[in-house]
């Protein structure tokens, strides 16, 4: 994500000495944003996650295919999935995408972990997970 430098100086409101022309901070880039680490990085959160619900709200551009997620969170609990389909925004003609569409995935898993009940309802999609 080219603008995150934005979003990381909001988040750590720190004082930082800005690189080069553009002003920009230092940037890790995270496990999440690296093909060769997020599966793993990701199947180690939800392993490791102390929730009774995981939602992940997650689009078919990432880096995870649908099924990539739904393999990975079905080993921990009861998987479900909602999709919608969306017009795409298409800023520039030099994307990546040139699909007219997008689909957003929301993922819902529903853990072994005990809390308090709680009833999901989508649009008569999703009753009881």
């Amino acid at each position: 994500m080219k603008d995150a430098h934005l979003l990381n100086t909001i988040a750590l409101y720190d004082n930082f000495t800005p690189k080069g022309k553009t002003g920009l901070r230092e940037y890790n880039r995270s496990n999440y944003c690296k093909k060769s680490e997020v599966f793993q990085s990701f199947e180690n959160l939800i392993k490791n996650a102390k929730f009774e619900y995981i939602f992940l709200s997650y689009n078919n551009e990432g880096l995870m295919s649908e099924t990539d997620v739904k393999n990975i969170m079905s080993k921990y609990g009861k998987y479900s999935l909602v999709k919608k389909e969306y017009q795409r925004f298409k800023a520039d003609k030099n994307r990546k995408y040139k699909a007219d569409s997008t689909f957003e995935y929301l993922h819902i898993l529903k853990t072994s972990v005990r809390g308090s009940y709680a009833k999901i309802v989508n649009e008569g999609e999703i009753d009881d997970i």
